[in-house]
């Protein structure tokens, strides 16, 4: 029987450490999104519309180039020599002759088309296992999507992920400060990113699945983190040594030392005392309004130029 994991995040929250953790329990791990599931459930999308299959194409066709891909963080990703994921000539007449009778038939036929195309890694996981990561779930209505998902899948779990507000920010922070574009690195407004960041945490509040805070990832120990999700997939637990194992962090594949050790909270990206100030005005909600969200956007714009200065 087929499996689908969905694994909810919004911004940066550890979702593809945790896609390479599930990995070593048999899901099978690849770095694809955004091939329009939710508007194929929400009936956004019609199953004749050929929108994901060609979304597939283009992928496999961008990832058969060198390019970079995943890593811990965006600073590690800039550090890596360029590679290849794919080979699109191996599934070339695949892509071009699917016949879906359903959303969870032609979603599953496109992924593992994908797994075809792969060249960075050996995939040796249950390809009718799959993990699904969404950047989306707070854009829509959680209980129609989430009843869909069961409607339209033989079994699907979910689970969502969170991350402290200070963190969370931080380290969206981090990927604009490096944008090579200068209105990318100046339109960084911390009102409007809590907003949505609050739009994520009650979305995912009133759906049901396993919750896993961002630190739990880290500090506890990961024999018991896998034992704890294998428990709730209902697999069975993993076999392998998972301290000396290697993790696929969407492209990357990464020791387990260096996975599994938070690069962004070691980093104040955003100055320490203009961190505080988001944190507190986050809390009580004033993040939202005048002058607290200029003045948060305004902490934001010292912070990048004392980085960039260094």
């Amino acid at each position: 029987m087929a499996k689908l994991l969905v694994i909810n995040s919004f911004g940066p929250m550890a979702s593809t450490l945790l896609s390479g953790l599930v990995e070593t329990l048999g899901f099978t791990n690849i770095p694809i999104r955004k091939l329009g599931l939710h508007q194929y459930l929400m009936g956004e999308l019609k199953l004749d519309s050929n929108h994901m299959e060609n979304r597939l194409k283009q992928i496999i066709q961008d990832h058969s180039k060198s390019g970079l891909s995943g890593g811990i963080s965006v600073i590690d990703r800039k550090n890596q020599k360029p590679k290849a994921l794919t080979d699109y000539k191996k599934v070339y007449s695949q892509i071009n002759d699917i016949n879906a009778n359903n959303i969870q038939d032609l979603y599953f036929k496109c992924r593992n088309i994908y797994c075809d195309a792969v060249i960075y890694k050996e995939i040796k996981t249950n390809r009718d296992w799959q993990i699904e990561l969404t950047t989306d779930i707070h854009r829509y209505n959680h209980k129609e999507l989430y009843q869909a998902y069961r409607d339209n899948f033989d079994e699907v779990k979910m689970i969502h992920l969170h991350r402290p507000f200070s963190g969370w920010i931080n380290s969206l922070a981090s990927q604009a400060f490096t944008h090579p574009e200068l209105k990318n690195r100046i339109k960084f407004f911390p009102h409007m990113r809590y907003a949505d960041y609050k739009l994520y945490e009650q979305a995912v509040a009133q759906m049901p699945g396993m919750h896993i805070e961002f630190d739990e990832l880290f500090d506890t120990p990961i024999e018991e983190l896998s034992n704890k999700i294998a428990e709730f997939l209902g697999v069975p637990p993993s076999t392998c040594d998972l301290r000396s194992a290697k993790y696929d962090m969407y492209g990357k594949i990464i020791p387990y030392e260096k996975a599994f050790t938070p690069f962004d909270d070691k980093i104040s990206f955003i100055q320490h005392k203009s961190l505080k100030y988001m944190e507190n005005v986050a809390e009580t909600g004033g993040i939202a309004k005048l002058p607290h969200n200029l003045i948060s956007w305004l902490h934001y714009l010292w912070s990048l130029y004392s980085y960039k200065r260094n």
